[in-house]
């Protein structure tokens, strides 16, 4: 059984206890020096950049030396390589000039800089254009996320905090942070991450009567955690600040949670099941048996959908943006309904990828993990999984870092004896750890068949409201392309997040920002057929790369018409796709050149937000990391339950589908311990 741990008086929400940092003069010291990675005339630079690049509109301030040092605040604790990058991009900037100006760019002229500026926004060379989305997207960050700037367009710019409850499950939890010597557990089954695989898994083995240890890297963060604020979740939700980036042809930024409930806490709810033709690739390229089939994960579905309350959007928190789109869409004889969702009380508020205030939707926070320390699991947070223990050819636990400050001397560590090992880190850290640990490597395929699902979107700016902070942020979908691999989704944005989506500068930028009452947006994704890998970045952390192909490139281009043509079907009076060459498609000739034009995959602005499949199932050891049983081929015991065991891109949001696979997982491991 699990030796049980002394329970918490509570689960801290903030990564930074004020009384543990008060009482550390040296931290205090180390942070301080820390914070001082510009000097000053990198700082000047920078003043310089945001005057230009975001200026005063009507009724919008102007950014400047504040906005600057808001921005190196805010950047002071990302890694060094990402300090490097900025660096070189901001000198890029201030030496650009000096060939035809004859001075660097901060002692030319507002009109000058803003001239140059528009030189970089404006290549057709897409690293040119990197360098100036690097410095732009922390500026633009921190200009807009002030309360001034949202009283300006009329929406709130936070929400007050609730308090949390103190359930009976919660004396479960063991905060990291708070562990002050090394720790020795047993159990049964220990868990790694607390995402859809493995709070799933979790669940399963709890409910049957195993002793079940989950581990969490991230924090356990309470509903008073969730005030709406985009800045707070990047720093507290997101892995690396959500700054994650897959390198290729085309720059795509990668999101993916880090705290308890993983990447479900800052996903949009959207629940689909996995299309047959997905199953149908399964079967036919990577020989997995029956079991993989609409019919054959259709029990697992449907408790995961019990559980987690799908069902259809409720039309009255849809907003605006769904009937725009539902007119485009009818008037061009196109289907479209409202997405599945797992939020049942959902009341509209729009800010689901960064922690739901009211719990309404039922990330694995809220459902799998708690039901789970309800039947007896136990949870140990701020546990970095360092790798696992394996002897004699068979995974016997565990053994991690606890995140607890200290002044000298290592870190807690924490051993874990185990009769099985469920790795659940998610597609990004799951091959790193088995790297680390020797574990998956007899294929080669480790690492490798990185699939992002890409997206993109479209922006329109309409005569009337469209007041899009006003419901579910991803609640409406055109799904008449989806056997093309084409699925578009979407809604609503915040006015910050909306202020990253456009990739512009200057008055044009502003002007445009200041009609964000009017502004709508929707987007799409691609079933991708390109495939990247995974690798041991600086510092153990991810390196992503990945190239595009030409069929994923065109596919992307065929979304980003498609939603152009809706949208100047709904009356659109501006339709902006943001296509390097096309940044404005507001007539059907506009959209003909579009569509006769040789687009690049560094045209599209491109993210991505549903890592699969870099330690895939399969049925032949020399082609995949895992069994169909999700045993690793290699190591007896190990269990892998994440998006990274998915053999291939599915189409359609995966949370639901990881999450059936890894009950289904979990009933196998059940069957063996005996």
């Amino acid at each position: 059984m699990v030796a049980h741990l002394d329970p918490l008086h509570s689960v801290p929400t903030e990564p930074d206890p004020p009384s543990r940092v008060q009482g550390n003069k040296a931290l205090t010291h180390a942070r301080a020096d820390r914070d001082r990675w510009l000097s000053a005339r990198e700082l000047d630079i920078l003043t310089a950049v945001a005057e230009a690049a975001l200026p005063p509109g009507r009724f919008l301030e102007g950014a400047g030396r504040e906005t600057a040092e808001a921005t190196h605040r805010y950047l002071s604790d990302i890694p060094r390589e990402g300090i490097r990058v900025f660096q070189a991009a901001l000198w890029a900037v201030e030496l650009s000039t000096l060939p035809t100006k004859r001075r660097p760019f901060s002692e030319l002229s507002r009109e000058a800089r803003l001239t140059a500026i528009e030189g970089f926004e404006q290549s057709r060379v897409l690293p040119i254009r990197e360098v100036l989305r690097v410095l732009l997207t922390p500026l633009k960050a921190m200009h807009f996320d002030r309360p001034d700037m949202f009283r300006h367009v009329g929406c709130r710019y936070e929400l007050e905090t609730v308090r949390d409850e103190k359930p009976r499950w919660l004396a479960r939890v063991t905060d990291g942070r708070e562990i002050e010597e090394d720790l020795d557990l047993e159990c049964e089954v220990v868990v790694v991450g607390t995402g859809a695989g493995g709070a799933a898994a979790a669940y399963e083995l709890a409910s049957r009567g195993r002793a079940v240890l989950m581990l969490e890297e991230g924090h356990y963060h309470r509903r008073s955690s969730f005030n709406g604020r985009p800045s707070r979740a990047y720093r507290d939700l997101y892995r690396d600040k959500g700054m994650t980036v897959a390198l290729g042809n085309v720059n795509i930024p990668v999101w993916a949670g880090r705290a308890v409930g993983g990447s479900t806490v800052i996903n949009s709810g959207t629940c689909y099941r996995a299309p047959a033709r997905t199953f149908a690739y399964w079967r036919d390229h990577h020989g997995l048996p029956r079991d993989f089939s609409p019919e054959g994960l259709s029990p697992y579905y449907e408790r995961v959908e019990a559980m987690l309350g799908v069902a259809p959007a409720n039309p009255l928190h849809l907003g605006k943006i769904a009937g725009i789109i539902a007119r485009g869409a009818e008037h061009l004889g196109l289907r479209h309904h409202a997405l599945t969702r797992n939020a049942p009380d959902c009341d509209g508020q729009g800010i689901c990828c960064f922690g739901c205030p009211t719990g309404a939707k039922r990330s694995t926070d809220v459902s799998y993990v708690p039901a789970a320390l309800a039947r007896g699991a136990e949870l140990v947070t701020a546990a970095r999984v360092d790798f696992v223990d394996i002897v004699a050819g068979r995974a016997r636990g565990v053994t991690a870092t606890l995140d607890a400050e200290r002044t000298k001397g290592r870190p807690p560590r924490l051993r874990v004896r185990a009769d099985a090992v469920i790795v659940a880190g998610g597609t990004l850290m799951t091959p790193l750890l088995l790297r680390r640990s020797g574990a998956c490597l007899s294929s080669g395929m480790l690492g490798k068949n990185l699939s992002i699902h890409p997206a993109s979107k479209v922006m329109a700016l309409f005569d009337d409201r469209v007041d899009p902070w006003n419901g579910i942020p991803q609640g409406y979908s055109i799904d008449h392309f989806a056997e093309e691999g084409l699925l578009f989704e979407g809604s609503s944005l915040p006015f910050d997040v909306t202020a990253l989506g456009v990739p512009w500068s200057g008055p044009r930028y502003i002007e445009l920002m200041e009609k964000y009452p009017y502004l709508a947006s929707f987007g799409f994704m691609v079933q991708d057929h390109s495939r990247g890998e995974v690798r041991t970045g600086p510092g153990g952390r991810p390196l992503l790369l990945y190239r595009m192909n030409e069929r994923d490139t065109r596919l992307l281009q065929r979304g980003v018409e498609i939603l152009c043509e809706v949208f100047q079907a709904a009356g659109a009076r501006r339709v902006l796709p943001f296509v390097a060459g096309h940044d404005e498609v507001n007539t059907k000739d506009a959209l003909a050149r579009l569509r006769l034009s040789r687009i690049h995959a560094g045209d599209i602005e491109v993210t991505a937000y549903h890592p699969l499949g870099t330690c895939r199932i399969g049925t032949h050891p020399a082609r995949s990391c895992l069994g169909p049983d999700h045993e690793a081929h290699d190591v007896a015991g190990l269990y892998v339950c994440d998006g990274s065991a998915i053999p291939s891109s599915l189409g359609v949001n995966p949370q639901m589908t990881i999450m059936a696979m890894a009950l289904r997982a979990a009933e196998i491991l059940h069957q063996r311990l005996g």
